[in-house]
């Protein structure tokens, strides 16, 4: 099978220009980046259909080129997202994003914030056409740009399959399409989270996971590759009001049934659209990435080789890459020079 892999060639770092170097993040993070964010953020709530209260917020450019709407990973926030804002605070799009239920500041389907827990996936799907149509639809865009980070990927995917005019262009970072469970395998889970479920335990951890715990750098589940953003993503989940633990047995069925369903709804996408591969991703299954982008009728590639899950809190050469490829949409920029190789 051939792949398209993003060669780091002079467009990068153009693309990425005004990024922070981690050699400075220690000192600019916070005496820049988080004040900016705070200041220029405009914050909200919203009350969905079955009582839940979503935070949300928005960056909004004086002169619109169009909106972006960012919908997060599992278990993020939105104050993980500072620094890209602030990375593309001079591309003339706002920015809208919110937390997702049971998420950040977001209330959840499980009274305990030490559990990742949801009744049923399709909420996820509600929650952003509500987000979507209170807050992003609230002024009018010259176009909207849907980014997905993950588990916001297959969420974005659904989504967009539903409402098709709802986008322009769609950004898929690491969009997850199926769940990396190694050792096991899937339909093994599948049994374990739908037995337990069954049997009145669909609030209790799956095997192997437990309350909220900081993990260590070395050999991150994201395989995140730069330390000072590492702990930077540490510190913001210290202060979080949902931190949500280990996946229940619920939580993680309703995490398959999602991922099954965005790969399925790929097929209706019809935006044109970037889907970027971490190279050595271990959170989710590439191959499926990979299936998902064949389906959508208009859809381009870009594998970052040395990049795991945790692409936008990588290494410079990594997220420059990561920046760089949003970059490329936000502005319609040509084809990047592009290389195949076999994989």
């Amino acid at each position: 099978m051939k792949k398209v892999v993003l060669s780091v060639f002079l467009f990068v770092t153009l693309l990425s220009a005004g990024a922070i170097e981690e050699s400075s993040y220690g000192s600019v993070c916070p005496r820049q980046v988080r004040p900016w964010f705070e200041h220029a953020a405009k914050r909200g709530t919203l009350t969905t259909a079955d009582g839940r209260t979503l935070s949300w917020l928005a960056v909004e450019a004086r002169h619109e080129r169009g909106a972006v709407v960012i919908v997060q990973g599992w278990t993020e926030q939105m104050a993980l997202y500072d620094e890209l804002l602030y990375d593309l605070r001079d591309s003339g799009y706002s920015f809208y994003l919110y937390d997702l239920r049971g998420q950040g500041r977001s209330e959840g389907d499980h009274p305990s914030d030490d559990r990742w827990y949801v009744k049923d996936w399709k909420s996820f799907v509600s929650d952003l056409d509500l987000f979507y149509t209170a807050i992003v639809r609230a002024r009018p865009h010259p176009e909207t740009v849907f980014l997905g980070y993950s588990m916001g990927g297959a969420i974005a995917t659904v989504y967009l399959a539903e409402h098709p005019t709802a986008a322009d262009r769609l950004i898929l970072l690491a969009p997850m399409y199926r769940i990396n469970t190694s050792p096991l395998p899937l339909f093994m889970v599948r049994i374990v989270a739908g037995g337990m479920t069954l049997f009145g335990g669909g609030a209790s951890y799956l095997p192997g996971y437990g309350p909220y715990e900081a993990h260590p750098f070395e050999n991150n589940p994201e395989h995140i590759t730069s330390r000072l953003r590492f702990e930077e993503r540490a510190r913001i989940a210290g202060e979080t009001a949902y931190r949500p633990g280990g996946v229940t047995a619920k939580g993680g069925l309703e995490l398959v049934r999602l991922s099954a369903a965005g790969l399925k709804a790929a097929a209706k996408i019809t935006v044109p659209a970037l889907l970027v591969e971490a190279g050595r991703d271990r959170v989710v299954r590439i191959p499926a990435e990979d299936r998902a982008a064949a389906r959508m009728t208009n859809c381009r590639t870009i594998v970052i080789t040395d990049s795991g899950h945790g692409m936008m809190a990588g290494s410079d050469p990594i997220r420059n890459q990561t920046v760089g490829a949003i970059r490329s949409v936000l502005e319609r920029t040509p084809s990047c020079r592009l290389t195949r190789s076999r994989s």
